[in-house]
């Protein structure tokens, strides 16, 4: 079950256990436990938990804490709906189920952060569980994590045609003009680019946003006398970008099932080869995007000028 997702079944309660003649605790307990505990009274088994990444331990958190709500269920918000439509998500999780309710409703609680709103959105339902659409997910991503949580959600949701730009548009638009994150939800949808393959990829473009790079062109096809050779992820004049995270670089073929000493000297090859037509290369991985000091420092040794005035992204109406 490996990298499988999480299906709520496998969550068991305390009173399954106990209808079996088993004790939970005792099986929780102790320095083997053959159980997790995902919230009081609601437990997963211990080999299955340590897959989980956390995002799918929230995504068990959420699945538990329904389970023990009263219907109608309140509809999952920022992050929490996140995790359930899939979404990449850059920055911390939280500890409690985020959920989006009328502005009259009660305070939040231990294992459950309310948020209040004049207008909810129509939500969509997984596995019964009613979710802030993707749009509307992606807009209060932006307001209520980052630039980098937002891009990459977006990116991700429009490249696989769970919303369109005009959606999260539309979706930031409508955000109060006063309204916490207005600013950054638009931006967002301004910058959001289906071509951007991968959630590292969309941290860099905020990083290089938020550091004073000019707009890279995205996906660029590297070229010479012999026709094309390969793509960057992001280009320049003169200058080719790589984000390194789990897929290599790309070749105009299929490397998926290439060993990784293979894959890493045909990446050389085509570096050089890219070289020889007058491209310059910079590269960096995870660690670099995700603080921004390793990209921007890869960057400018790679000749790209910072400006105050750089202008990214389609222009909206606002």
């Amino acid at each position: 079950m490996l990298n499988e997702p999480l299906d709520p079944r496998e969550i068991v309660s305390t009173a399954a256990f106990l209808r079996r003649g088993i004790k939970p605790s005792r099986l929780a307990a102790g320095k083997s436990p053959v159980l997790a505990r995902v919230r009081a009274g609601e437990y997963l088994s211990t080999d299955r938990w340590v897959q989980l990444s956390a995002a799918e331990r929230h995504r068990a958190l959420i699945y538990a804490t329904t389970a023990r709500m009263r219907s109608p269920l309140p509809m999952l918000y920022g992050v929490s709906a996140g995790i359930m439509l899939r979404l990449p998500i850059i920055g911390k999780i939280p500890q409690r189920v985020q959920v989006l309710l009328d502005a009259r409703a009660a305070g939040s609680s231990t294992l459950v952060q309310r948020h209040r709103a004049m207008d909810l959105p129509g939500p969509m339902l997984i596995d019964g569980i009613p979710v802030t659409p993707p749009a509307r997910t992606v807009v209060d991503l932006a307001r209520t994590m980052s630039l980098a949580c937002a891009l990459a959600a977006g990116d991700w949701a429009v490249r696989l045609s769970m919303c369109g730009v005009a959606d999260i548009t539309n979706a930031a638009l409508a955000v109060p003009c006063r309204g916490h994150g207005r600013a950054i939800a638009i931006l967002a949808a301004r910058l959001v680019d289906p071509r951007s393959e991968s959630p590292g990829e969309s941290l860099s473009r905020a990083r290089m946003y938020e550091n004073g790079f000019p707009e890279p062109d995205l996906q660029v096809p590297l070229l010479d006398e012999r026709g094309e050779f390969g793509r960057g992820d992001f280009g320049w004049p003169g200058l080719i970008g790589e984000f390194d995270g789990l897929r290599k670089y790309r070749a105009t073929g299929d490397a998926g099932n290439m060993a990784s000493e293979e894959v890493v000297i045909r990446e050389k090859r085509r570096e050089d080869r890219a070289r020889r037509a007058g491209w310059g290369f910079a590269r960096w991985v995870w660690s670099d995007a995700f603080g921004g000091a390793g990209l921007t420092a890869t960057l400018l040794a790679g000749g790209l000028e910072r400006s105050s005035t750089h202008r990214w992204g389609r222009d909206i109406e606002n």
